[in-house]
């Protein structure tokens, strides 16, 4: 018996009731294969969109690198701190406004293009406004330190002044095959 004459032996009902189940069944999986599709066409646009940004990113490459090299080649190693210099122009900096630290020594960790210099001082008894002028100068100077940490404390002889500790971080390019003071 085929599939057309068991249809048609059930009663009306029966017959209403498997059209209906099939027709949902078709409806539910079509609603499946439309949403599968929407996918892709939304995948295959936001990969398109990558692809095309990624391809204008590559016909730049030249010109990029072209950029990086000219401004790698403006940075002049004068620029950079020898510890020595590093030391000196914070201790230069500190005693323009007023401050007398007590440093330790620079301790240097040396890296591929850049040395990074680490200084930590130590100020007893210091009144804020000197302390500010000591930051603002490091900040403005245009030589690269930065202030890697700052503990401020009350100063328990006079509770209106302050104790400092300053951990300051400057850096040098290093010459050489991979270093950035080579750059043409």
């Amino acid at each position: 018996m085929s599939v057309r004459e068991r249809f048609f032996r059930l009663s009306l009902r029966e017959r209403l009731i498997a059209v209906v189940l099939l027709l949902g069944l078709g409806i539910f999986w079509a609603s499946s294969v439309l949403s599968g599709y929407r996918e892709t066409l939304e995948e295959n646009r936001t990969l398109s969109g990558e692809l095309e940004f990624q391809s204008v990113i590559l016909s730049r490459e030249e010109s990029v690198e072209m950029s990086i090299a000219s401004r790698l080649a403006e940075v002049e190693s004068e620029q950079s701190l020898t510890a020595s210099s590093f030391v000196e122009a914070v201790d230069q900096f500190s005693r323009a406004v007023g401050l007398r630290p007590d440093m330790d020594p620079v301790e240097t960790i040396k890296g591929d293009m850049v040395s990074v210099h680490r200084l930590e001082m130590e100020f007893d008894d210091v009144a804020i406004v000197p302390l500010i002028d000591l930051i603002r100068r490091l900040e403005n100077e245009g030589i690269p330190v930065s202030i890697e940490e700052m503990l401020l404390s009350v100063n328990e002889r006079s509770p209106e002044r302050l104790d400092v500790s300053l951990r300051l971080a400057g850096f040098e390019f290093n010459p050489g095959p991979t270093g950035l003071a080579l750059v043409p």
